[in-house]
């Protein structure tokens, strides 16, 4: 939120303190993950020309008082998951204390997937977008690959949530068939052929992007309409695969594993084995053994 020097009552607002914060974005939308300090009383005044839509993902207000220009004024206060909707060139302000609280704030452009109109709201629920931002933040937090392009992921499928649920439309991808999404067979194997490769090393959805020759926002229509999974789920199951195919015909160690199929760590390597095969990398390994000695 882009603070206002002075509120609609003409007094001076209060400085805001800000503990931690993170601006992500999936081409035009953005989203603000932050926790702030609100034990002094604490103005959130701000008029954008975007949309914007606040979830409240933590902490407790004693006192919150909101006012828009064009919408409800009311002194609810938020409880986990709700949703502050504020339209672009709204008008907004609130004066709240409490202790410390969490919030995603999206940022929506009008002409987000073709535009719409937002209604302003005041303690909205939408369960999808609550847990899409409780995942975002976990997903914030992560330094590897696949958190970053499971990140993204998500955040393009709130987009269409967002044009779908909160700004009235229901034709996001209309006229764009399936058939029209799809990579070519070169762009397929130029895909399969570049994460083979580069297993061992960090990637992301632009490596990714450059390598099928298409924008980083063409790869996931693409890749989802060529594989019918997500970029980082294929990354995933590709590497996976080939520590399976390590674990079984090889002596080298977990950790050395590990690191020749990009894991970040052993153990993310193991919870991730655990998932997806039912048993740990050493029961697999054992059981790869029992099963080749019995052949024998």
């Amino acid at each position: 939120m882009d603070q206002q020097s002075a509120g609609q009552d003409g007094r001076a607002l209060s400085e805001r303190v800000i503990l931690s914060g993170q601006l992500f974005a999936a081409r035009d939308l953005s989203v603000l993950l932050a926790t702030e300090d609100v034990r002094a009383p604490t103005d959130w005044c701000f008029e954008e020309a975007h949309h914007t839509i606040v979830v409240h993902l933590a902490g407790t207000l004693g006192r919150m008082e909101s006012w828009f220009s064009r919408g409800p004024s009311s002194a609810a206060l938020p409880s986990i998951g709700d949703i502050w909707a504020i339209p672009a060139g709204c008008r907004y302000e609130a004066l709240a204390q409490g202790r410390r609280v969490s919030f995603a704030e999206f940022r929506v452009p009008v002409d987000l997937l073709g535009g719409g109109d937002l209604s302003a709201r005041i303690g909205h629920r939408d369960p999808f977008l609550h847990q899409a931002s409780v995942r975002a933040a976990v997903l914030a937090e992560r330094d590897d690959d696949l958190g970053r392009m499971a990140l993204a992921a998500l955040l393009e499928a709130v987009r269409y949530h967002i044009a779908d649920a909160f700004l009235g439309q229901s034709r996001h991808s209309a006229g764009v068939t399936e058939d029209r999404r799809r990579f070519s067979d070169r762009q397929k194997k130029r895909l399969v052929d570049y994460i083979a490769a580069s297993m061992h090393e960090p990637m992301d959805a632009n490596g990714l992007a450059a390598a099928a020759g298409v924008s980083a926002t063409r790869l996931l229509e693409g890749f989802k309409a060529s594989f019918g999974t997500a970029p980082w789920q294929y990354v995933l199951r590709a590497r996976l695969a080939e520590a399976r195919r390590l674990l079984a015909t090889g002596d080298d160690s977990v950790t050395t594993i590990s690191v020749a199929t990009g894991f970040s760590s052993p153990s993310h390597l193991a919870t991730s084995f655990r998932k997806h095969f039912g048993l740990s990398p050493a029961a697999f390994r054992r059981e790869s053994r029992d099963l080749a000695a019995v052949d024998l």
